[in-house]
């Protein structure tokens, strides 16, 4: 079975039990990984990122550092926050290895998202080629040689992890080869549809953090020139992406169960 990883901080023993009991309905094992504290980190120079952006980065830094540590093929990736979806045993099962893949998407934000028209079924889902942005990284299975192109592409802790794994330049440019697990077996407890049954475990984000990024993006945001040729670039990169996507690819909503 592929082992499962979930990164949680160790001032966050509420969110291990909820983890440990998602864990034990599901009948698999999960091996916890002490994720990087932001509120203890702080950075020698400014960073684009806020203080727990950037510990997100490192925490999962350390998961894919430790399982190509073990010797494994695969490995499971979970944020401490997700509900699993039913047969979730039978998933960690599955021959993974006939499949060409860096990272396996098992999450879903329920928007719509570039998905191959053509998919490939395994566990009772299928399994579809990713063609453009899907973020958050709550959930995902990632090979080998995925995990190593991951580690070079975040050292320089430059953008948020799922712009960087799931985002549109990476997907799109091809730089990781991204399947989506349709339908998806994570959600976060705050994406969760029946409100009812969410956990209500909040978030380990900080507001300063996230006004002074929001006051950073308003600064940086170009003007004159510099907005022409972004807005042109833009129009290129869809005509592009028009090009790329006609008969291959379709806009489809990603459920989970």
């Amino acid at each position: 079975m592929i082992p499962l990883y979930v990164i949680n901080l160790a001032r966050s023993p509420g969110r291990r039990a909820f983890m440990i009991e998602q864990c034990a309905d599901a009948g698999v094992e999960p091996i916890f990984v002490n994720a990087a504290d932001g509120r203890r980190r702080r950075s020698p120079k400014p960073l684009r990122l806020s203080v727990a952006e950037a510990a997100l980065i490192l925490s999962h830094r350390r998961v894919w550092r430790r399982f190509l540590a073990a010797g494994d093929g695969f490995a499971l990736v979970l944020e401490d926050d997700v509900h699993l979806g039913g047969d979730f045993a039978a998933l960690l099962a599955a021959d993974w290895t006939v499949h060409a893949f860096d990272a396996v998407k098992f999450e879903t934000l329920f928007h719509r998202v570039w998905l191959a028209r053509e998919g490939t079924p395994l566990a009772g889902r299928r399994l579809r080629r990713l063609g453009a942005e899907h973020l958050a990284s709550a959930g995902y299975l990632v090979s080998r040689a995925g995990a190593r192109k991951m580690l070079a592409m975040t050292r320089g802790l430059a953008e948020p992890l799922d712009h960087t794994i799931f985002g549109r330049e990476t997907v799109f440019e091809k730089r990781l080869h991204i399947l989506q697990l349709d339908p998806a077996a994570v959600v976060q407890d705050n994406m969760r549809p029946d409100a009812a049954a969410r956990a209500a475990l909040g978030t380990t984000l900080h507001e300063p953090d996230r006004a002074r990024l929001a006051e950073t993006a308003r600064r940086e945001k170009p003007r004159g020139l510099a907005r022409w040729v972004r807005e042109a670039g833009r129009f290129q990169r869809q005509i592009r992406r028009w090009l790329r996507f006609v008969g291959r690819y379709r806009r489809e909503r990603v459920d989970w169960r």
